[in-house]
């Protein structure tokens, strides 16, 4: 146990460890991002269609 403690000197990573110029999301988070926008899209316009069906009329009974 204290041979693992004593072996890493910093408790963090050094930061020239990570290379941001290789991190990007791929083509899978194009698919994805793509996906879900597509999604959006479609619950909004069946979210535009089911509001137009929707009756606001109130009776005079109820005022």
């Amino acid at each position: 146990m204290s041979s693992v403690a004593t072996s890493t000197t910093e408790p963090f990573p050094s930061s020239t460890s990570f290379d941001s110029s290789k991190v990007n999301p791929g083509p899978l988070g194009g698919i994805v991002f793509l996906l879900l926008t597509i999604a959006v899209v479609l619950l909004l316009f069946s979210f535009n269609r089911h509001i137009k069906k929707v009756n606001f009329q109130q009776d005079d009974s109820e005022q």
